[in-house]
């Protein structure tokens, strides 16, 4: 007997079951993963965004007194040991330019943007620090030495 040839019944699915188990699928994601157009609530709605927040590693800045500046580009410059200003308050329209002043070559990473830095270079996100920042203190990271702090405060 060839096993190839049997005329035993094949099960099949009609395909308006296999049309409604896509789209009950479809929908569980878009309720489960907020994005794709919606809105996440919280203290009110949050604006769905490109990049999933950073975490702050705490709420109030170790440096105590953080610099407040205007307008829509801030800016922190690495000097040999220290940063400058040590702490920024930021806005979340505001974008960040990172200057290397150390005198040698740095690595610096804030959230999910990261940067290799030639003495006298800048970099600078072009992208709203609350686009990928949650409220909270966030260190801006720099290899070998000294990055400052970014203070998001709550909504």
């Amino acid at each position: 007997m060839d096993r190839l040839k049997t005329n035993r019944p094949r099960k099949t699915f009609p395909a308006a079951l296999l049309v409604l188990a896509l789209g009950a699928a479809a929908m569980a994601c878009s309720t489960l993963l907020p994005g794709a157009g919606e809105t996440q609530s919280t203290q009110g709605p949050i604006p769905a965004t490109r990049y999933p927040p950073a975490t702050p590693y705490a709420q109030s800045p170790a440096a105590g007194i953080c610099a407040s500046p205007e307008g829509v580009e801030v800016e922190m410059s690495l000097l040999p040991g220290i940063p400058d200003p040590r702490c920024l308050e930021i806005r979340p329209d505001q974008r960040l330019t990172v200057r290397n002043r150390t005198g040698g070559p740095v690595h610096v990473q804030l959230g999910p943007f990261s940067a290799d830095l030639a003495d006298g270079e800048d970099f600078t996100m072009d992208v709203p620090l609350g686009e990928f920042l949650a409220p909270g203190v966030h260190a801006l990271q720099v290899e070998p030495c000294c990055g400052g702090e970014l203070v998001l405060p709550p909504p």
